[in-house]
């Protein structure tokens, strides 16, 4: 499955769970390490998903950081075909 494929499922999935979904593009007004997805959550709080086509797959400068900043303020994950089911799981719990 390709990074874009994996996104178009995820961002489905999010918002058949009632959650507002942001795809985040790389290019002016986008902070650099900005995960792919953003969900807002109903009744507080947000999903960030930085989406990859496999687990080594390389990440840019910053997404690392991104993600561990992110995720000690609520949720946020790196996601690959084969972890999905276990993110999904994670989330399943949030939403």
């Amino acid at each position: 499955m390709s990074e874009q494929q994996l996104q178009t499922k995820i961002i489905k999935w999010l918002k058949s769970k009632g959650c507002y979904v942001i795809k985040a593009q790389a290019g002016p007004g986008v902070p650099v390490g900005c995960p792919d997805i953003i969900a807002l959550i109903d009744g507080g709080g947000y999903i960030a998903l930085e989406v990859k086509s496999s687990s080594s797959s390389k990440f840019q400068p910053l997404q690392k950081e991104t993600i561990k900043k992110l995720d000690s303020m609520y949720f946020c994950r790196a996601v690959w075909p084969d972890n999905w089911s276990l993110i999904r799981s994670e989330i399943e719990v949030i939403v």
